[in-house]
């Protein structure tokens, strides 16, 4: 059956159980609804940047299920990282495309994986780069960072980065000059705070340094203990719908061409050395991403 007749049906069908949890979250065959429209949370606007690029990976992502799930309309809601998580919490029918995967996410939304990306760096301002503590490696010592009080950090409110980093983060001293901001897009704002000297550090993904252009006077440095790649991907709200969107999105993705069309979306924002230092694990994760996944309810 070609792939857009299997996800006009895949909304209708039975929820078979795969595995996994059961109990409250459960759903009963036959009860998923049909999926006509998705509700993208999205804050990775880049004006700067042109056409699709300008929505970063929700825009690529509605582009291609714009061909290969015909029938479903998409829409594009701006909310920052903490106000999204509130309405996948609350069960609203909305998805999210670059949501970092945890366990504890996992209790309210429906997950695919769609992203193995670098941690997250700690982004500096360049006249602060020696005043960081780092390691005979280079290697920047956060928490001992964020118990310096002289160093002014930024951070985003309501964002994981990844479950090494927020623990760091979440053990940082109490008196401590750590502010949080809940910025419409993906953290520009940030980094244009850093370049006006309103701030002197954020953690984000290199990636982002990108999507701005590269300013001249930030560099980005790794973090000891948060060298892992961090699982990312599509998060729509734990519901009947949530599971009926998710796995029609899964349909989509999963084969070849929609595997190949993520690698292509990850690999453009990432330097040759970082392709080169993890090209075995992105071989593996995008030959698994070439498969259906395994959804349970």
């Amino acid at each position: 059956m070609p792939l857009t007749a299997c996800l006009a049906l895949l909304a209708g069908a039975p929820a078979h159980a795969l595995g996994g949890s059961s109990g409250s979250n459960a759903t009963a065959p036959g009860s998923l609804p049909a999926v006509t429209k998705i509700t993208w949370l999205a804050s990775d606007h880049s004006p700067q940047l042109s056409g699709t690029d300008a929505s970063g990976v929700t825009g690529r992502v509605i582009e291609y299920l714009g061909k290969q799930w015909p029938g479903v309309q998409h829409e594009i809601v701006f909310a920052n990282a903490k106000r999204s998580w509130q309405m996948i919490e609350n069960g609203e029918p909305v998805c999210r495309a670059n949501m970092v995967r945890t366990p504890d996410r996992e209790k309210s939304a429906y997950f695919i994986n769609t992203q193995l990306t670098p941690p997250p760096q700690l982004i500096v301002r360049r006249d602060k780069l020696q005043r960081l503590p780092r390691n005979a490696a280079g290697e920047v010592l956060l928490p001992k960072l964020l118990a310096d009080t002289a160093m002014r950090g930024a951070l985003i409110d309501g964002r994981s980065y990844g479950p090494v980093l927020d623990d760091m983060l979440a053990a940082r001293p109490v008196d401590n000059s750590v502010s949080r901001y809940s910025p419409k897009d993906f953290g520009a704002r940030l980094l244009q705070m850093l370049s006006l000297d309103r701030a002197d550090y954020t953690v984000e993904l290199d990636m982002a340094l990108v999507m701005a252009n590269n300013p001249p006077d930030l560099i980005s440095v790794p973090i000891q203990g948060a060298s892992d790649l961090v699982m990312a991907g599509v998060a729509c709200a734990r519901t009947p719908w949530g599971l009926a969107a998710i796995r029609g999105i899964d349909k989509a993705y999963g084969r070849p061409e929609g595997a190949a069309i993520l690698r292509q979306g990850l690999m453009r924002w990432l330097t040759p050395e970082t392709k080169a230092h993890y090209a075995a694990r992105f071989d593996a994760f995008y030959r698994e991403r070439a498969k259906p996944s395994r959804i349970d309810p």
